[in-house]
Order: structure tokens, then C-alpha cells, then sequence
């Protein structure tokens, strides 16, 4: 076990809690009006610019296949940087910064978009993929857009 201590937030849908390196966050935001994309998939909600970077919005509950919820004006939506562009997450509540020493169960969940376990003293903590997370969005893009030229 290693002594590095790395900070994630945690945010919680429905009643799991997950976790996203503060090194990838933009941002968070409070519900706004977003511009709807035809044709794209439910969980994305459109799109906003936000520092002069445009962003898709996506919905986690509906990612994950979770029953609707009720969107208001203090719904979050962290903003995060990834290598595939910017992205905005819903979440049902966002909570604080958890310093992590130790990530168990890295690469042995075969969960979708979770990169791994860490063990807080309170709780488990699934820490979100956010690259994966926004390259299926981006190749989702190319297709609606026409680009996908294979």
C-alpha cells in the first residue's frame, strides 16, 4: 500500500456514492438551461458552454439506467476536463472532498465507467470514469454529426 493520498469528490446518485479526481474538475454548477440535441440518447441532456468550452450534460441516473429524477434549480452538474473534452454530470447531491490513501478492488470491478473501490472509514466510494464516460458521448457526437467515416 502506498502513502499517496489523492482527493476526489463525492457525490451521490440515488443511494450509491461515487467519486471523481478533483484534478478533473472544472467546476460545480447549479441547474441551468441547457440546449437540446435532437436525436441524441435520454441521458443526454444538452449542451452548455461554460468558459468558452462547450459541454454535453449528462444525466447519471438515466446513464445508469435509474429511475428519473426530479431536476431542479439545485440539481448539481460538475463540470470535468477529460482528454476527450469537457462534461457535465448530474448528480443528486454533491458532498465533499474525500482524501483517498487506498483504492481497493482497482480494475477487478466489471462495473461500467468504475475505475475502482476506495475505503473511506464511513462508506465505499466507486470512483467514476469520466474518459470512458465522455468517449462514449463523443463517438455518440461523430455518429449524429456524420463523421464517422469507417
Amino acid at each position: 500500500m502506498s502513502n499517496t493520498v489523492n482527493n476526489y469528490l463525492s457525490f451521490r446518485v440515488e443511494s450509491e456514492w461515487y467519486g471523481i479526481s478533483v484534478n478533473d474538475i472544472i467546476e460545480v454548477l447549479h441547474f441551468m438551461m441547457l440546449t437540446e440535441i435532437p436525436t441524441t440518447t435520454a441521458d443526454v441532456l444538452g449542451i452548455v458552454v461554460l468558459r468558452d468550452m462547450m459541454m454535453p450534460v449528462v444525466d447519471l441516473r438515466l446513464r445508469f439506467g435509474l429511475p428519473d429524477g426530479r431536476l431542479r434549480l439545485d440539481t448539481p452538474i460538475i463540470a470535468v476536463h477529460t482528454s476527450h473534452g469537457a462534461l457535465g454530470i448530474v448528480v443528486d447531491e454533491v458532498d465533499d472532498v474525500e482524501q483517498v490513501t487506498e483504492i481497493v478492488y482497482r480494475n477487478q470491478v466489471h462495473a461500467p465507467y468504475v475505475l475502482g473501490v476506495a475505503k473511506l472509514d464511513n462508506r465505499l466510494l466507486l470512483l467514476l470514469d469520466s474518459e470512458l464516460l465522455r468517449k462514449q458521448i463523443s463517438v455518440a457526437e461523430d455518429v449524429l454529426l456524420g463523421e464517422d467515416q469507417a
